[in-house]
């Protein structure tokens, strides 16, 4: 995953147990490398409100 978005997979582990926070462009290449919108993965406020108006990912989780 590290490869794919440009970082270390040290920075990917700080992202995933929440020791840091990517940057918007780091969240959209993840995102991007997933194949999802970032918004179904990254609840930016965690009460899960910000939704994506071009897909409609709040109907996919």
């Amino acid at each position: 995953m590290g490869k794919k978005v440009g970082i270390s997979r040290i920075s990917i582990n700080k992202i995933e147990t929440g020791k840091t926070i990517p940057t918007l462009t780091i969240a959209n290449n993840i995102a991007n490398a997933l194949g999802v919108c970032m918004y179904q993965i990254f609840d930016l406020d965690d009460t899960g409100r910000y939704r994506c108006s071009k897909c409609n990912c709040a109907d996919s989780q």
